[in-house]
This record gives C-alpha cells, structure tokens and sequence, in this order.
C-alpha cells in the first residue's frame, strides 16, 4: 500500500509530496499459538516455614489495644490479686495478670465480643489479642471466671476511671440524664411455669441427683462425660428450686388466691422477667438503668433492675452516681417514665433539680379514649359530679357508683363505675363503650392535684426547662444504643442478676474506656 503525505512548512512554499511505503501488516490471530504447557503458580501446603514475627510491629501505633493497655496500667488492680494464692518460690503455676485479663475483655467487648470461648479462638491470630497477650492463649475458663469473680473489683475500676475522666475535665455532675433499656435474658419466653409445675420439676430433678450416687465415693470410676451429666442434674436442681424462691417472691406481691395462682417463674432464668421492648416483641429481660453526663456523654451510674417500668429506679440510679464520684448531680434530666410524685418530692429534699415529662391529663385522658375507641363527646371531662362526689352521671343519663380511689404521678383520682346491663341497653354503648360493655364503662375523674406535683408542672411550662429536656434524647439514650449496636449487647451471656449486672458493667466500662481513647489518647497536645 503506498500512502502520499504532503507537508506544506510555509505558505508560499509548495506543496512537495513525500512518498513512503508502508507495508500492509498481516491480521493478528486473536490468541498466539501455544508452545508448551502452562506456566501458573501453584500452592505447596506440605512445606515447613519458620517466620519471624515481631510482636510489637503486629498493630499501628495508634491503635486501640494499646490504648487500652496503657489506661489499664495506670489502675490500681490489687483488688484483682487479693485471691491469687501463687507466689515466686513456691510450688504451682503462675495465675493470669489482671492488667491483661482486664485489657483482653475490654478489647473484646470493643469489638463486639461477648464470648470467652471466641476471645481464646482469636487469640491465635486476631493482631490486636496477639499483641496484648504476647502471642499467648488463654482459657476460656480462665477468661469465664474472670469476668464474674471481681465483682468488686470491677465497680472500684470504674470508679477510678471516672476520677481519672474527671481530674481530665471530661466529667461534671452539673447535668446528668438517665434513662433505661431492656435487654434480654439468657432465657426463652416458653420457660416460665407456674407453682405446680415446677415443684413436678423439682421432685424430677431431686430424683435424678439420687440416682446418680455419692460423687466422691465413686470419682475414681467416673469419666469426664458422666462427671458433666451429674453436674448438669445438680445444675438443674439448684435452678428449679431458685425458681421456687423467686415464685415466692413474686406470690407475695399479689393480693388475691387466684393472682397468685397465676404468677409463673423462668425455669432457666428465675431472676428474670418478662418485658417489652422496643420491636413490641415480650421476652425474659433486665432493666438496665444508665446515668449519663451531659458535657461528654460519660456513663456515671449503671445498674440492673427486675422492674419493667423505670419508676422505682431513679433514686437507686442517683445512689449509684453518689457511689463512684461521691457527689450528688446538681441536675437530672429523665422521660415520662421516671416522673412521678414520689421522685419529684424526694429530688425535692436532696436539692436535686428534676426535669422530666409530666403531661397534661387531659391530652393522657384524650389519648386513652382514642386507643378504647371511645368518642370525644363521652370523654370523662363530659360526666357530671353528683352529691360532691358520691356518684357520676354519664351524657346518657345513667347513674355510675365510686368504686376505687387511686393516686397517678401524684394526682388523687376517683373511679366510678356503670352497670353492664346499663351499657349493654344504652343506644350510645359503640360510642360509649365499644369494648367490654357488659362489665360497665369506668371513669376516672381527678379530685385533687398534690402541690409539688402543681408546682412542677408550672416549672416545666418555662422554656428553659424545655430546652433541656429536648436535649435529653441525644445524650441519655446515645449510650444506649452505642452498647447494643457497638458492643453487641442486646442479650445477656451470663444468668442471674449478679452475673447479668457485671456483664453490664463490663459494657459501661468499655464504653468509657473507649471514650477517654477518643478524647485523650488520640488528642496529641492532650497526651
């Protein structure tokens, strides 16, 4: 193929061909013709390595293991070793230091690791556990009864933090918010049982005990797995009849025969109790209560309570602060839940400055009649007073008797009640009332309103007050949600409220830990 190209340099030059001949190249095959086999790299597993690792160089600089190691250092941990019986010249192998054992859980915990068995299978190649146990393994049983035998201990090591949070600036009782979470047991909804059925349990199991003998007389002739099934059967004793206790416990509480009757015990869990949460699901939980200050968001106060509703555990959760920083907060902020006569009147006498949601009873009242389907016109304010109190008459004209008094957030109410052959005939029953109507509609007027309750709820009407508690959400219920979807702790490993409780505060203390990482450790000028 010849091609002319024509190159004009100038504008009065001429244009002077130039004639080059450019061959024709052949067509290029899509893939070139194979000579021999293929050259591929292959894997050899039967070789034999011998690597060297520095153990220093397996995490950064700024990592958060060695963050945690570093804090750990500077606390006193002797009440960890108060128990180790080892000592230098004697016989016996040397026990775990608690300056590690400590750092191994709280890095777990970081992590979202909860389980000691998984903590000892990582150990083997995770960098940041290779680093803090110097390419050494722990046990799991090791680790298990670590978390739960230093119960005192632990709660000292998150008082200390807090002071050192404190000397640091980073902690001020000022402002503190609380609020509560339910978290899940290590229990199924279907173990609960009542009375009856759990003393069939217990005689089962006693039965199973004696058939299995006198452990001591016959441990030379026992193996391992026979060993845990007589352990398994004395577990299971000891649980039905810690069932029975809290059976007890629980029967007290009820007034009638037939209530008590019908209380029923988790045979797993006994300790436990049924709660809803937030998905509406009802499962065997605690009651964590969290203390949070305002500044940093600083977890001041964690504990654990049975009670499904959060109004009885306000005044434990002040104590708890009192206990680690030894002050009483000047401010606490908490919801609706939280507020009522008896923690407005005993914040009152600690000169504690209470704030909280009260709302009005009419917009609960109005609230309460759209959820039974009842119509506005038939509301409770629309009944009338009768003889200064001594009845009720609705809009129909039908007369209701007192039936109970009863007191709410402080408020004394009467309660009155309609005959169901009353409701059942009147032509206004569907507006009336829709549900239930041969047991007679029942209407709760209040009477009187206590003055510290008055008085509170003219305080919250103040728009400072309003402003502090729309503040309340992002701070109380943050260390919440950091611990259930950071930490991973939505359901208890441990059983019992003892152990539930340190497995708590193992969460609460991680999460401070990990705050004095985010705000200290990793502020170069700070440190």
């Amino acid at each position: 193929m010849i091609q002319s190209i024509c190159y004009n340099r100038s504008m009065d030059a001429p244009c002077q061909p130039i004639l080059i001949e450019i061959p024709e190249q052949p067509p290029q095959p899509e893939q070139a013709e194979r000579r021999g086999p293929l050259k591929l790299r292959s894997i050899d597993r039967q070789q034999t390595m011998l690597v060297t690792i520095c153990v220093e160089e397996l995490i950064p600089a700024d990592h958060k293991a060695r963050a945690i190691w570093d804090l750990v250092g500077r606390m006193d941990l002797s009440r960890f070793t108060q128990s180790v019986r080892t000592t230098v010249g004697c016989a016996g192998r040397p026990g775990w230091d608690p300056h590690l054992m400590i750092s191994l859980w709280v890095y777990a915990y970081s992590e979202g690791i909860s389980s000691a068995r998984e903590i000892e299978r990582l150990m083997e190649w995770e960098p940041g556990l290779q680093w803090l146990g110097g390419l050494a393994t722990v046990n799991h049983h090791s680790l298990s009864d670590f978390r739960v035998d230093y119960k005192a201990g632990l709660d000292e090591l998150f008082a200390q933090l807090l002071a050192l949070l404190t000397n640091a600036g980073l902690v001020s009782l000022e402002q503190v918010m609380h609020d509560g979470t339910k978290i899940r047991a290590q229990a199924g909804a279907d173990t609960f049982r009542r009375e009856k059925t759990l003393r069939q349990h217990l005689e089962e199991a006693r039965q199973a005990v004696a058939q299995m003998g006198d452990p001591q007389a016959e441990a030379p002739a026992r193996d391992r797995q026979q060993a845990a099934r007589e352990r398994a059967a004395r577990e299971r004793k000891e649980r039905v009849e810690a069932a029975l206790k809290e059976l007890a416990v629980l029967q007290a509480e009820e007034n009638s025969e037939a209530d008590k009757a019908e209380v029923r015990v988790s045979v797993s869990e006994p300790e436990a109790r049924k709660m809803k949460h937030g998905d509406h699901a009802i499962a065997p939980s605690y009651n964590a209560q969290i203390s949070t200050e305002a500044g940093h968001k600083v977890i001041v106060g964690a504990h654990l309570s049975q009670c499904s509703s959060d109004a009885n555990s306000l005044m434990p959760a002040i104590e708890e602060v009192v206990k680690n920083l030894g002050a009483i907060p000047d401010q606490v902020v908490v919801d609706g839940g939280f507020t009522n006569r008896e923690n407005i009147v005993q914040c009152g006498a600690r000169q504690i400055d209470l704030v909280g949601s009260l709302p009005d009873p009419a917009e609960r009242s109005a609230a309460a009649m759209k959820s039974h389907g009842i119509a506005p016109e038939f509301a409770p304010s629309q009944f009338r007073i009768l003889d200064n109190g001594e009845g009720l008459e609705c809009p129909a004209g039908c007369h209701l008797e007192p039936l109970r008094k009863n007191r709410k957030r402080g408020d004394l109410y009467q309660q009155y009640q309609a005959s169901g052959k009353d409701c059942i005939a009147c032509r206004y029953q569907p507006q009336c009332c829709p549900k239930k109507a041969e047991k007679g509609r029942t209407v709760s007027i209040r009477m009187e309103e206590q003055a510290d309750v008055a008085a509170f709820r003219k305080k919250m009407e103040e728009v400072e007050y309003k402003k502090i508690y729309r503040k309340r959400g992002e701070v109380a219920e943050f260390p919440n949600a950091w611990i259930k979807e950071k930490l991973g702790l939505r359901k208890f490993r441990l059983r019992g409220l003892a152990k539930a409780g340190s497995e708590l505060m193992w969460a609460c203390l991680t999460y401070n830990i990990m705050q004095w990482v985010r705000l200290i450790w990793r502020q170069p000028a700070t440190a």
